[in-house]
């Protein structure tokens, strides 16, 4: 990890281009950010939600920063600390000159709920790119994948082209992933 941030003025330097990565508590941000990285516990996998408490920025071969967010939704936390949460993020995602966009993870067992929307809707009305990734496919049967994911396509609407199925657990997926973000860091 490059840096863990906790406060706005601490950011590291903005030297390169920058990815973030955001979602609702326990949709396996931390699990997907291993398996992009190619390490097993770089970011800490939790089975508890609200573990992510701060902007941890993770370098990838020097050329671009992944940056995990902290979860939204069910953590246990007080209101106090939610609303921190939320200005470091707001502050960050619409500050962040060489942010380059947010990929937004959602549960592949369920439908993106109004949170979810409104993050996509939120990063979208602030000129940024947010690309939707539907983790944990593999916990859906192969006959039901494709019906599922026309769902959570139909559940998003117009605002995210077709979001990418994705498995932290087995890789499916993740070299599609992968190749989004180099596009997505290209200068």
């Amino acid at each position: 990890m490059a840096a863990s941030v906790h406060d706005l003025s601490r950011l590291p330097p903005a030297d390169r281009p920058e990815i973030a990565v955001a979602g609702r508590s326990n949709v396996g941000k931390s699990a997907l950010l291993n398996r992009l990285l190619g390490r097993r516990k770089l970011a800490r996998v939790s089975q508890r939600p609200g573990h992510t408490r701060g902007l941890n920025f993770y370098g990838v071969n020097d050329a671009f920063y992944l940056v995990d967010l902290p979860g939204y939704g069910f953590a246990r936390v007080p209101a106090a600390v939610r609303r921190q949460w939320q200005a470091l993020v707001e502050g960050y995602l619409s500050g962040r000159a060489t942010l380059r966009g947010v990929v937004c993870i959602v549960d592949a067992r369920r439908l993106p709920d109004q949170a979810d929307v409104d993050l996509v809707r939120y990063v979208r009305g602030l000129g940024r790119q947010a690309w939707v990734v539907v983790n944990k496919i593999d916990k859906i049967p192969q006959p039901r994948r494709a019906a599922q994911m026309k769902r959570i396509r139909a559940a998003l609407g117009d605002l995210a082209a077709a979001p990418l199925p994705c498995s932290a657990r087995t890789g499916e997926g993740v070299e599609a992933l992968l190749g989004l973000l180099w596009n997505a860091a290209a200068p």
